[in-house]
């Protein structure tokens, strides 16, 4: 019944990710919503079912919004891998330090898929590829707290 409700919790973050409201777009950068949830699933599951999960929201974000090759299935195991091995190693009790891990995590995310879009030929001036990196990730940070509680409650 908990993997039905983390397949549903997918669906809805992709759809309010899909259809953001444009007055909270904060720079025109709207934050990662199924980006948040993998981290909080490496949290608040068993790592199985943290990295089909993850794998299944970089596939949703691929599918439905317009990045190519698959970049964020790739990032998404990567990334549930790296921050499990990440959790094993440090204490994440306290609230910040999951902040922090989600900082990291989607400024390396944001950073990575700038590069792809930059390598397969969409010019990015500077000033906006700064733009997307920070305030995007900061964005994302933000409203990481509601995506924790929202998957500890369904976890639990």
């Amino acid at each position: 019944m908990k993997k039905l409700n983390f397949l549903l919790v997918i669906v809805i973050l992709a759809t309010v990710e899909l259809n953001w409201p444009n007055f909270l777009n904060f720079f025109y950068c709207k934050p990662d919503l199924l980006l948040i949830f993998m981290v909080a699933l490496v949290f608040y599951t068993d790592f199985k079912t943290a990295l089909i999960f993850g794998i299944l929201a970089g596939l949703v974000k691929d599918v439905f919004l317009p990045w190519a090759q698959a970049i964020n299935t790739v990032c998404f195991s990567i990334f549930s891998y790296a921050v499990y091995r990440l959790s094993r190693q440090i204490s994440t009790e306290e609230d910040y330090l999951l902040w922090a891990i989600v900082l990291v995590v989607a400024l390396l995310n944001n950073f990575i898929i700038g590069l792809q879009s930059v390598t397969t030929g969409n010019i990015i001036p500077p000033g906006i590829f700064l733009r997307n990196l920070i305030i995007a990730s900061v964005y994302t940070t933000a409203l990481s707290p509601l995506i924790f509680k929202l998957t500890k409650k369904i976890s639990s």
